[in-house]
């Protein structure tokens, strides 16, 4: 059976629309049958995320026009991706996502202070949104042969916080994964890096360099024979 490759991108590898260009042109040179894509958040979009946080826990701090900073932001990279309809797609679940966050924020501003929880929950919603907008881009290219399945982790991976960070609890998260990908599947995956499960029910994320950890977790879950972290020196991806 082909074995799968796995390559991991940063938030400068997919900060605009040139970049995911970019992107999709290294995956589609491969002629491996199966390859894996674990994605960063766009480049700024997680710090933005963490400060939408800072500003509902001030009793001035105006969340929502930040809010609508980042809907804007994807909403047009989403217009110079994707079709018509698989835009229209994507906005209505961001303009979801949206709703969602303002109403944490809101939450934050009554008790001042944001839980963990809360925290791990806003933050991991940039890896989302650039996964859910690069798999139709990747699709609607059609210049690969097999399908383009977007794997949300949080769906796969499960973990347990200790001392040490997380941990991931592997024979769970192995199941998971068969649930999600199709035995036999050839084509590629767009994955979210950044964000897992706790064994609790939980979301939450990875940490610093989460995505290079997201990237080494599914190489492992998938018995990969190659795990390629790409990044961005100089201004060339």
């Amino acid at each position: 059976m082909d074995k799968w490759i796995v390559h991991k991108f940063g938030g400068s590898s997919v900060a605009d629309a040139s970049c995911f260009r970019r992107v999709a042109d290294i995956i589609e040179s491969s002629a491996n049958p199966r390859e894996a894509v674990v994605l960063s958040a766009c480049r700024g979009v997680t710090d933005a995320l963490l400060n939408l946080i800072a500003l509902a826990e001030r009793p001035d701090g105006d969340f929502l026009s930040a809010v609508a900073a980042l809907k804007s932001r994807h909403t047009a990279l989403a217009g110079e991706l994707v079709s018509a309809s698989a835009r229209a797609t994507y906005t209505a679940q961001l303009e979801k996502d949206c709703s969602d966050i303002a109403g944490l924020l809101q939450t934050i501003r009554v008790i001042r202070s944001a839980p963990r929880t809360m925290r791990d929950v806003i933050a991991g919603y940039g890896e989302i949104w650039s996964t859910r907008l690069f798999a139709p881009f990747l699709r609607e290219r059609a210049r690969i042969s097999g399908d383009v399945l977007w794997v949300d982790a949080r769906e796969v991976v499960i973990v347990e916080w200790g001392p040490l960070g997380p941990a991931v609890q592997w024979k769970e998260s192995e199941r998971r994964l068969e649930a999600v990908v199709p035995v036999g599947f050839k084509g590629r995956l767009v994955v979210t890096g950044f964000i897992a499960t706790t064994t609790a029910g939980m979301q939450t994320i990875l940490g610093r360099n989460g995505s290079d950890f997201s990237g080494s977790i599914f190489g492992a879950l998938l018995s990969a024979a190659e795990i390629i972290i790409w990044t961005d020196v100089d201004g060339v991806l």
